[in-house]
């Protein structure tokens, strides 16, 4: 279908073609009223200058009264006198048709023109409408396909487009997370599979032990029993946290905001963490003032800094963790620093990655998503953590928090 047609088959076009035509008709019945009415006067002028002429009066801009009278009285006999209607004189026809002529084609011409200049616009939206269409089926079957402006600045084609343009940018970055969050499941599920697959080849080795070798020592069986169950408690804990994560992935956690004390929420998970801080003889320092509040979710908060003091005792090699508060005007700050080996400058970019654990313990004590779940809560009540670390003399996490 070529651009003709698509033209003709608009409603539109033929709206416009009716309105010519009648414009048309309304032209010719103008033109036919008007004309009526000057060949009347002009005629009864007439009348009036041959009556005035019979009766002896002058060929004046104004007819004589007095010989307009005196004519009547002379051809009363034939009954004609200045009444007499104008229609039946000979050029009336005539006057009337060279008034109505040039009346007619110039309301007609008038009427081309409208109609040739309102085609003209017409066909203009029309193909720019067409390359809209064409811009919209190209951004329909690519992801970053570009909307074009087109039409008058404040034209209804303009804006349409400017629409058209911020509909096909938000669905490029809806396409861009979409693909974001499908490569990001596949690598998620491809890590999940075999961190999983390493504590099952565990289990599944030392299940097969305990059933073939009947002359095991009770030893031997009891060390077996326990690593089972060691990396039984390590996939219950790694399915928890990968269900965690997901959660906070699809944002489909609802936090509770309320003001809280961060000593509280950190002394809690303090104390939450206190077997594992015992079993490593780690002591913990605390510099953290009560007048402190700030509008979170106490529980996930808490979680988020039991992660980063685990991520210590597991991996830091530390002896000592300290917590700190800070307020000024502008942010609020809590940083927990410990006294372990540090983390190498190139490290830190992958801290916060999933599965990124630096730690060489093959029992899986650490399942490597801690520090991505610390992340997305702190940066979902407002904060984000900051790094500080040197080789050797330790590392410093800050939780920053702009005020509102």
């Amino acid at each position: 279908m070529d651009r003709t047609d698509r033209f003709i088959n608009n409603r539109a076009p033929r709206k416009l073609l009716l309105v010519f035509l009648l414009l048309i008709c309304i032209s010719a019945a103008a033109a036919f009223f008007i004309s009526k009415l000057c060949a009347d006067r002009i005629v009864k002028a007439q009348i009036s200058t041959q009556l005035s002429a019979m009766g002896g009066g002058k060929f004046t801009d104004k007819a004589d009264e007095a010989s307009i009278a005196k004519a009547e009285e002379l051809l009363r006999s034939y009954s004609i006198d200045r009444s007499l209607s104008p229609e039946i004189m000979h050029s009336y026809k005539t006057v009337r048709m060279t008034v109505f002529m040039p009346i007619f084609v110039l309301m007609a011409s008038l009427s081309v023109i409208w109609f040739v200049i309102a085609v003209h616009e017409l066909m203009n939206i029309y193909r720019d409408l067409e390359k809209l269409r064409a811009d919209c089926l190209d951004a329909a079957d690519r992801s970053n396909g570009v909307i074009g402006l087109y039409g008058e600045d404040l034209g209804c084609v303009h804006r349409i487009s400017e629409a058209a343009d911020t509909l096909a940018d938000r669905m490029n970055n809806l396409h861009f997370r979409l693909s974001s969050e499908q490569r990001f499941l596949r690598d998620f599920l491809t890590d999940l599979s075999h961190q999983i697959k390493t504590s099952l080849a565990v289990v599944r080795l030392n299940t097969d032990m305990l059933s073939e070798l009947d002359n095991l020592p009770q030893e031997h069986r009891d060390k077996l029993a326990d690593e089972i169950q060691l990396n039984l408690g390590s996939m219950e804990k790694l399915v928890i946290e990968a269900i965690k994560l997901a959660k906070l992935n699809a944002n489909a956690v609802e936090y509770d905001m309320e003001l809280n004390s961060l000593a509280e929420i950190c002394r809690m998970a303090v104390k939450r963490m206190s077997p594992l801080l015992r079993s490593k003889e780690i002591i913990v320092k605390d510099e953290l003032s009560d007048d402190i509040r700030l509008s979170c979710d106490k529980g996930w908060l808490c979680e988020a800094v039991e992660n980063i003091i685990k991520n210590s005792a597991d991996h830091a090699e530390c002896t000592e963790i300290s917590l700190e508060l800070k307020e000024n005007p502008i942010m609020i700050t809590l940083a927990l620093s410990d006294n372990g080996k540090g983390i190498p400058q190139a490290e830190i970019p992958k801290l916060f990655e999933r599965f990124s654990s630096r730690s060489n313990d093959k029992t899986m004590y650490s399942s490597g998503l801690g520090m991505s779940i610390a992340q997305k809560i702190v940066r979902a009540n407002g904060g984000d953590i900051m790094v500080y670390s040197e080789v050797g003399k330790g590392t410093r996490f800050e939780f920053v928090f702009i005020k509102d």
